[in-house]
């Protein structure tokens, strides 16, 4: 249902929009698919939702551009191509960086100080992941210049490159962390999957992964309108 929306928005503003949505959906699932198997067996114990995709995700990388796509269709101002061009590309970026990084990065570090964590933990980069995040802000520049929008090339990928940042520096300060103490591991879950309940461990009350997936792409949308 929540998909239905971001795509209604879509499809009431132009099939431009609908291509680019279906663009970012489609290789985002295929990734989630690719060693699907192996990256939940990493992450189980730390990550709060799996590999399916709830309400909550869909709509974390996918209201800022449907809010987008909902005013352009209203104004006819084609500013509005800019922001959900931004936002798409940071949510195509990040998405990316996440699901390679994950499987193909090796020892993920912490954006800030350099150090190592395991897989999947917020915050986390690898040369790998944020090589596969650039390639989907390129992807989302390429298809947002065939269909000939207002933000240039080189605006679409910087919105999606700075997007995908933002989120990785969030992740590794606001974002809540939580602690089981029967594990002695740092964990997003409320209830660790040993069954434990989890305690309060850093970060602010609240700011899960979809809180910070929300303000990226936003942060990208913001960038893309600012540059435009």
């Amino acid at each position: 249902m929540a998909a239905t929306l971001v795509g209604a928005a879509a499809f009431r503003a132009g099939w431009d929009w609908v291509v680019l949505l279906l663009a970012f959906f489609v290789t985002s699932s295929a990734l989630s698919l690719w060693r699907g198997a192996e990256r939940d067996r990493l992450t189980a114990s730390l990550l709060e939702k799996g590999g399916r995709r709830d309400a909550a995700q869909v709509l974390a990388n996918g209201a800022a551009f449907a809010a987008a796509a909902a005013l352009s269709s209203v104004t006819g101002d084609p500013l509005f191509q800019a922001v959900g061009g931004g936002a798409i590309a940071s949510a195509m970026a990040d998405t990316w960086s996440t699901e390679v990084g994950t499987i193909a990065g090796g020892t993920p570090r912490l954006i800030l100080g350099g150090r190592a964590v395991p897989p999947g933990t917020s915050g986390g980069i690898t040369l790998a992941g944020t090589a596969a995040g650039i390639v989907g802000a390129l992807l989302a520049a390429v298809i947002a210049l065939m269909m000939d929008w207002k933000p240039s090339f080189p605006v679409v990928v910087a919105a999606g490159v700075v997007g995908s940042l933002v989120d990785s520096l969030l992740g590794a300060t606001v974002q809540e962390r939580r602690w089981c103490a029967l594990c002695g591991q740092s964990t997003e879950r409320r209830v660790h999957n040993c069954g434990t309940l989890t305690t309060h461990r850093g970060g602010i009350h609240g700011w899960n992964n979809d809180v910070v997936n929300l303000t990226s792409t936003i942060a990208g949308a913001a960038v893309a309108w600012a540059l435009t």
